[in-house]
């Protein structure tokens, strides 16, 4: 299952780039998106790569049905690889896991320039192998993924002014 959107900035490729090179941008971000226990555990940037270990918990809105697989926190842990060149955009390659759920959660993030700001279109592939429910759980984590997405989004215009 897919998920994809891309979001449009005001700031260049360079200035947002630098806000997710920002370990503390980002934990005050996860903070203000409601994670808790954040832990930065690798976060090391030049100014055209970026390796981020970055360990969470996040809440979840979880139908009573899922909660064999998923609890109202969850412990996740994000792994993103940036390279790019300065002034003319960046990719990610991101994985996300979510300790003991069954989902496989991968995907890119690329920062492309736009006119005097930028774009980042957001890409994750959402899978689980299990029979039968599987899909529900797929679906389930795709839906919150995609309102985490507009959160995330949302916070970072604000923050960027």
């Amino acid at each position: 299952m897919e998920v994809r959107d891309t979001h449009s900035y005001t700031q260049d490729v360079d200035t947002l780039f630098k806000h997710f090179s920002d370990a503390e941008q980002v934990k005050i971000k996860h903070e203000a998106l409601g994670a808790r226990a954040i832990n930065p555990v690798k976060f090391e940037a030049t100014d055209s790569t970026l390796e981020v270990v970055l360990e969470r918990e996040v809440p979840a809105d979880v139908p009573r049905a899922m909660k064999k697989f998923l609890s109202d926190w969850n412990q996740v842990k994000q792994i993103e690889s940036w390279t790019g060149t300065p002034g003319e955009g960046y990719r990610c390659d991101i994985s996300i896991e979510i300790q003991g759920v069954p989902v496989s959660i991968t995907g890119t993030l690329e920062l492309k320039p736009e006119g005097t700001g930028c774009t980042n279109t957001v890409c994750l592939d959402i899978s689980c192998g299990i029979p039968l429910v599987g899909k529900k759980l797929a679906e389930l984590v795709a839906s919150q993924s995609k309102t985490s997405m507009k959160e995330e989004y949302e916070y970072i215009k604000s923050a960027l002014g």
